[in-house]
């Protein structure tokens, strides 16, 4: 699974408190705002909540659930 998102340059704390808990979920940093997960119950419900908060903060994010081919 990969979480990319998009975070108001104002919200500096917030992007920072969002880069720590994917960290703590086990995430990799790919790309630019692109994070990597394995794909699980477990972390969809919790990128679901993260990508929620995101929203609230009238950020932009979006999670896309696939399979690397190359």
């Amino acid at each position: 699974m990969i979480i990319s998102f998009d975070i108001p340059l104002s919200k500096a704390s917030f992007r920072v408190k969002i880069w720590r808990r994917l960290k703590e979920l086990g995430a990799e940093k790919r790309m630019r705002s692109h994070w990597v997960l394995p794909l699980s119950k477990r972390n969809l419900i919790e990128l679901m909540a993260i990508a929620r908060e995101i929203k609230k903060t009238r950020g932009k994010v979006e999670i896309i659930v696939g399979r690397k081919v190359m």
